[in-house]
């Protein structure tokens, strides 16, 4: 749905613009963390957010019940502009627009380590530090663990991937063999 992307984008433009303009970037940053957590840990939350039968009027008296005393009210009136708009289906995809935006503007960059066993707090700085080192950035460093690497660790930094997993180095050496077998027999 490249059309619902465009008008995320938009709308979190918007709150980022305004965000700064208003000196409230971190607050609104955060008052994004509480809404996403309720979305993360209430599925009757996402029913309400989708629901086209529920008047906005309807919705607006939950947003203030549930996040009155939790959030600035710029993204108090931001979620009220959202129902009036009858865009609160997209909150998760505004959020996802917003993180990237936000990102930019402090130069973070979020990305995602995956070993083969757990790695080292040691190894770990390392890998941070190599990666800041890369992208001029700082590091929002994510670590889990898929044995099925076998050894080594991918990096996912947005949409690119750096694979130096033991598993990856087979998987080149198998094709390589197979099309070398099947090379010689032709």
């Amino acid at each position: 749905m490249a059309s619902s992307t465009r008008i995320a984008n938009r709308y979190a433009s918007a709150l980022m613009n305004q965000a700064k303009a208003d000196g409230t970037l971190e607050t609104v940053s955060k008052d994004f963390q509480v809404i996403m957590n309720a979305v993360h840990a209430s599925d009757e939350f996402v029913a309400l957010l989708n629901s086209p039968v529920i008047r906005h009027i309807a919705k607006v008296s939950i947003f203030k019940e549930m996040f009155a005393s939790n959030i600035s009210q710029l993204m108090m009136n931001f979620l009220i502009l959202l129902a009036e708009k009858h865009r609160e289906s997209i909150i998760p995809d505004i959020f996802s627009s917003f993180t990237d935006l936000y990102n930019e503007e402090k130069k973070l960059v979020p990305v995602r380590f995956t070993s083969a066993v757990e790695i080292d707090e040691a190894l770990r700085n390392k890998l941070i530090e190599s990666i800041a080192k890369r992208t001029g950035k700082t590091v929002l460093p994510t670590f889990s663990v898929d044995p099925a690497l076998k050894g080594g660790v991918t990096i996912r930094i947005a949409d690119t991937m750096i694979d130096a997993s033991l598993r990856h180095q087979l998987d080149i050496l198998y094709s390589e063999l197979t099309g070398s077998a099947t090379h010689l027999m032709a």
